[in-house]
């Protein structure tokens, strides 16, 4: 009987500028640079160095209601990740994609294209956002 290969997969969960409603205000967090794209190149290629399997980013149907300060969900996830495939090799790209609020072929059109543009690298975190 074979033996089956352990492995652990590392995964980066990127958010804007931080994961708490408050990191915009941390003295070491770069809050101007949530609409700057390379910045999110560079993370990428930050979780690329760090061997992590993939970044990912989840999305939002609606922005909350203190969006002077909700940084979270400001770039939609696959126009996002494309931009970070060009500037990585081997990091997966993962997005979440509702079922409920986007057409079927709107999304494997999607999907496909950043598979095609990122060489097979695209994931995606299926969810039906029921309401």
């Amino acid at each position: 009987m074979s033996q089956k290969s352990k492995q652990f997969h590392l995964n980066a969960f990127l958010m804007g500028v931080g994961h708490h409603e408050a990191a915009w205000r941390h003295p070491r967090t770069e809050a101007h640079r949530v609409l700057d794209v390379t910045h999110f190149q560079e993370l990428a290629q930050i979780a690329e160095r760090g061997k992590l399997d993939s970044v990912f980013f989840a999305d939002g149907l609606a922005v909350g209601p203190r969006v002077e300060h909700n940084t979270q969900a400001i770039f939609e996830p696959i126009t996002l990740l494309s931009a970070m495939s060009v500037v990585t090799d081997h990091v997966g790209l993962i997005a979440t994609a509702s079922t409920g609020y986007n057409e079927p072929f709107n999304l494997a059109r999607k999907f496909a294209s950043l598979d095609h543009i990122s060489g097979g690298r695209a994931g995606w975190n299926i969810v039906t956002s029921g309401g």
